[in-house]
């Protein structure tokens, strides 16, 4: 019978390698779990909280403050380097340009951040401020000030390196602990920005000087913020971020790796800082789950944001999925009308009570899928791949298309039925015939002679299994499409590789001897067109008084001559050209001597 932990306390509680089968966990806590190589096939988690246990989410907020302390106190450092070259005596002694190397590299890198994410701006600042450093340095001419240039140069990478603790510090405060934890952490910061103003406006006499190293500290705090922001939204640009903070947040939270969750159930789970690592996750339930997005789900079908939103929201409609990764996914009851499922795969995901009226799903894996009492009406089923565990039964549907495109110069989508609808059944008896036939497809037209030779070897490695051709089909431009039927149960895939193989060998061989034959025809040809001597001689002995007649036959072959004694004898003269033809006829039976 399987175990009942429903609104239990399972805190840190270790479950590692437990076969736990059908286990309830709804609305239990278990934060800190470890169900590490566990099997929870049909497992429940409905309402269960996952996470981190409050120790750890204290220890991992408390290293985001400290990232953000440190932030600022290397912020000072770079804005005492901008306060300084921004000074009236710098300026008048080395000219303005080690302060415009400054600006221009934390131009750069706060421009590239926001466009391409950190990763590309760091690639992008030592390029930029190797330039600037050479223009000013060439135009300052002196070793003193190229020694300065360097020193601006140092501090614009100072204030790089600042920016990026700083995302990095707000980043992984806001995915530990959520809001609270993330606006300490950005609250620290600014009281870092500040310190940095008064600092920087006591230790330079200049206003301006103060002013801008203001604006540098308060600017590359706003940076962090924003790309931390960007990072927990999802954004793309920003996935190194956004892969360091969840790392940090998953540390010590309830770990799923590894295990098998086969049918398991989160509906409505809150999953924020859970390890899903290499965990198997066939058609496991996360509808309506919570903080999914801030789970660490490695290489899994969750790492795609367009999936993951999918399998928590269950609307897809109108959304593009074009060659998706959607195996094994529970995509039960959900909206996929008119979304495009171009080359999805959608092998073993199980769709039922789906909608994908009107969807696109030209060249769809669904070998294995459920679409039981799902909805087709209006469906682009062009070169879809089905087989025979694919399940249709109860399929709501009154017509389909099986062309994404017209035809060239008409508006025909051959649309099935052609007129009217189906009737209750019949969409799924049309596809039963596709799910019992094999699609043999030639591109470049069919060497019948090979074809007739894979087909029987096929035929004798399978047998016991019934194998015949339904049609051929001429699809124009060199395509035909051979269908062959088969059992039911029969493994198509075996069958259609088997075929290929053997018809590819078969086709090689006999390109190789018509190859030869086409060589010998060469040879003879060559040949019978030099001239040859044929000498034919015939003599025949009787011996009377017997009934068999002795006739004995010599060939001789000497140089360029073939000469035979008995019946006949054939001789090809010699290669200077010469022909003599001497052909003696045997007497007839009755003027043979006696």
């Amino acid at each position: 019978m399987p175990q009942d932990f429903s609104g239990k306390n399972l805190r840190g509680r270790n479950f590692k390698g437990q076969n736990l089968t059908g286990a309830k966990f709804i609305g239990a806590d278990i934060r800190g779990a470890n169900f590490t190589n566990a099997i929870l096939k049909e497992a429940d988690f409905t309402r269960a909280k996952a996470g981190l246990q409050r120790r750890w989410t204290i220890f991992l907020v408390t290293i985001s403050l400290f990232l953000s302390a440190i932030s600022g106190l290397i912020l000072i450092l770079a804005s005492f380097w901008v306060a300084f070259f921004f000074t009236s005596d710098n300026i008048k002694q080395y000219t303005i340009f080690p302060s415009v190397v400054v600006l221009i590299v934390l131009a750069i890198l706060f421009i590239a951040t926001i466009r391409q994410g950190l990763g590309a701006a760091a690639a992008a600042v030592p390029a930029t401020a190797a330039g600037a450093a050479a223009v000013a340095v060439a135009a300052t001419g002196t070793g003193t000030g190229a020694a300065v240039v360097t020193g601006a140069v140092a501090g614009a990478g100072a204030a790089a390196v600042t920016a990026a603790m700083a995302v990095v510090a707000v980043a992984v405060a806001g995915a530990v602990a959520g809001a609270v934890a993330g606006a300490v952490a950005v609250a620290v910061a600014v009281a870092m920005a500040v310190a940095v103003a008064v600092v920087g406006a006591a230790a330079v006499t200049v206003p301006v000087a103060g002013a801008v190293a203001v604006a540098v500290a308060v600017a590359v705090v706003a940076l962090g913020i924003y790309v931390a922001w960007r990072a927990l939204a999802g954004d793309e640009k920003q996935a190194l971020i956004r892969t360091v903070a969840i790392v940090f947040a998953a540390t010590g939270g309830t770990s799923f790796r590894n295990a098998d969750l086969t049918d398991a159930n989160f509906t409505e789970a809150t999953l924020k800082s859970t390890d899903f690592r290499t965990a198997n996750l066939t058609r496991t339930c996360f509808r309506n789950t919570e903080k999914l997005d801030r789970a660490r789900v490695g290489k899994s079908i969750l790492a795609d944001t367009r999936i993951r939103e999918l399998l928590v929201t269950g609307n897809g409609y109108k959304k593009s999925y074009v060659g998706a990764n959607l195996q094994g996914a529970n995509l039960t009851g959900v909206n996929l009308n008119e979304a495009n499922l171009k080359q999805a795969n959608l092998n073993e995901a199980t769709l039922y009570l789906a909608n994908v009226e009107f969807a696109n799903l030209t060249e769809t894996q669904a070998l294995a899928t459920d679409f039981t009492a799902a909805s087709f009406t209006g469906a682009c089923l062009e070169a879809w791949n089905i087989d025979g565990n694919t399940k249709l039964d109860r399929v709501d549907c009154r017509f389909v298309y099986l062309l994404e495109y017209p035809k060239p110069g008409t508006d025909d989508r051959e649309r099935r039925p052609s007129s009217g609808e189906f009737a209750s059944g019949e969409f799924t008896k049309l596809f039963d015939e596709v799910l019992n036939t094999i699609d043999l497809i030639f591109r470049n037209g069919i060497d019948w002679k090979a074809f007739v030779a894979a087909f029987k070897k096929v035929q004798v490695e399978n047998e016991g299994t019934e194998l015949t051709i339904q049609s051929i089909e001429n699809k124009g431009d060199g395509v035909i499409v051979v269908k062959v039927n088969v059992p039911p149960d029969t493994n198509k895939e075996d069958i259609h590789r088997s075929f290929t193989q053997s018809y590819e060998l078969m086709a090689a061989r006999l390109e190789d001897k018509d190859k030869q034959i086409t060589f010998l025809e060469g040879i003879v040809t060559q040949l019978s067109a030099k001239p040859v001597t044929i000498e034919v001689k015939a003599t025949a002995e009787n011996k009377i008084g017997s009934d068999n007649i002795d006739q004995s036959r010599k060939v001789e072959i000497s140089g360029g001559t073939v000469n035979a004694t008995g019946a006949g004898s054939l001789s090809l003269g010699d290669i200077d050209g010469t022909t003599a033809n001497t052909i003696q006829n045997l007497p007839d039976s009755a003027d043979r001597p006696s």
